[in-house]
């Protein structure tokens, strides 16, 4: 060990105030520790320790001279402790020498020695048993500050979003920011940032949080209302393809918690499309088109869930396809094959709304060769896949209350 320590010295505080910025996998703690004559421990417990991402631990703009990282236990070694030979029963505590924290061998009654348990233990104050402790010299002996920073994980941020759609044609947006803490501890923070897009984090920085058997939610005040939002409208910065988001206000984070800010104001251009599939098949076939939304925001969004409100999802009852397909003729030799007629109608019993339709057809013929007989417009076309024959892409649209038609043949073989 670095340096002899006679006393247990009072570490961290449980709440302590620090800079902290929350990327989408872990956290960058940015700690300002007091120092004294250019030396300084501090703590960490077991779970913040584990949780920090090995080699990031630093101190900018500093010249260490040594450092040193050791169990916590080893600043009881040889303290003076209070312990109940029976733990059962109301006795006396008896004043006593703690000899190894690790077995808990203590000597009492001046020669006498005995191995004892946790609960029979009393100390005058927190033993801050079983965390880590970083000691360190550092060069400048007249500082009285200086800042500690690390990654570590349990601390990470999450982008959300909100589509209240209301009508065909138009809908609003709001962002929310979630701010995990798988931590036991609390944070109070006074700066922070939001980083998201292609951080360069060391490779061994990938989350792994620990499962979370109690979460607490906590949402800030007004933050769902239509007040001011406690994080920057834009993104603050870009570098190496990382966007940042200032929190521009102190907060709490709470142990085992989440909390959210509602983050950005951005206009979207709001529409969708209808789009289904099918497996072509002799006969009649009909059905209707599933909703596929197109959701243009003003600026940059980082990546996250969306939920819409107050829309159906689904199909559309609105506008459906019609398909009849007959059979012209089958071939046995050289290998077996068919050919067709097919008729496409597409239909749009909206009063008011024109809409955008696609209507992918599988022909099950690796082989196919698409003829194209008749068109109702140029508002609806037909293509093959290049690069699979067998898919066949109709795309229309269509004007409220009309149909539009396309008549081809199929010469397919396998």
């Amino acid at each position: 060990m670095l340096f002899q320590i006679c006393l247990i010295i009072l570490f961290l505080t449980t709440i302590c105030a620090l800079q902290l910025n929350f990327y989408t996998s872990v956290g960058q703690v940015r700690q300002e520790i007091s120092v004294q004559d250019g030396y300084f421990q501090t703590y960490f417990s077991d779970q913040e320790y584990n949780a920090i991402v090995p080699g990031t631990i630093d101190f900018p703009g500093q010249k260490i001279i040594e450092q040193d990282l050791y169990n916590s236990n080893e600043e009881l070694r040889n303290t003076d402790i209070y312990i109940r030979l029976n733990k059962y029963e109301n006795n006396q505590a008896l004043k006593a020498k703690l000899i190894d924290p690790y077995s808990l061998l203590i000597k009492y009654n001046s020669s006498r020695y005995i191995y004892v348990s946790r609960d029979q233990i009393e100390f005058n104050t927190d033993p801050l048993m079983d965390g880590m402790i970083l000691s360190v010299r550092l060069d400048n002996p007249t500082i009285t500050k200086t800042n500690m920073t690390y990654l570590t994980r349990g601390l990470w941020w999450t982008p959300r979003y909100e589509v209240s759609v209301i009508d065909d044609q138009s809908a609003t947006l709001r962002a929310l920011a979630d701010i995990n803490n798988e931590h036991k501890r609390i944070y109070e923070i006074t700066n922070s940032q939001l980083i998201t897009g292609s951080v360069p984090l060391t490779s061994t920085s990938i989350r792994a949080p620990a499962s979370m058997d109690t979460q607490r939610v906590e949402y800030m005040a007004g933050a769902m209302s239509d007040t001011s939002s406690s994080i920057s409208f834009k993104a603050d910065s870009t570098n190496f393809g990382s966007y940042s988001y200032n929190i521009t206000r102190e907060f709490y984070l709470l142990p085992k918690s989440i909390k959210t800010f509602p983050f950005l104001s951005v206009m979207i251009s709001f529409n969708y499309t209808l789009e289904t599939t099918i497996y072509l098949s002799t006969g009649t076939n009909s059905g209707l088109f599933q909703r596929t939304f197109i959701i243009r925001p003003s600026e940059f969004l980082p990546a996250g869930t969306i939920t819409f409100y107050l829309v159906t999802t689904g199909n559309d009852p609105d506008v459906k396809f019609n398909i009849i397909s007959v059979i012209t003729a089958t071939r046995q030799t050289p290998t077996y094959g068919q050919d067709l007629n097919v008729n496409v109608t597409i239909s749009n019993r909206k009063d008011k709304q024109i809409v955008s339709v696609k209507l992918t057809i599988n022909s099950g013929y690796s082989n196919t060769t698409l003829i194209i007989r008749n068109r109702s417009s140029s508002n609806i076309k037909i293509n093959q896949d290049s690069n699979n024959k067998s898919i066949l892409i109709i795309r229309a649209i269509i004007k409220a209350n009309q149909s539009e038609i396309c008549a081809f043949s199929l010469k397919q073989s396998n």
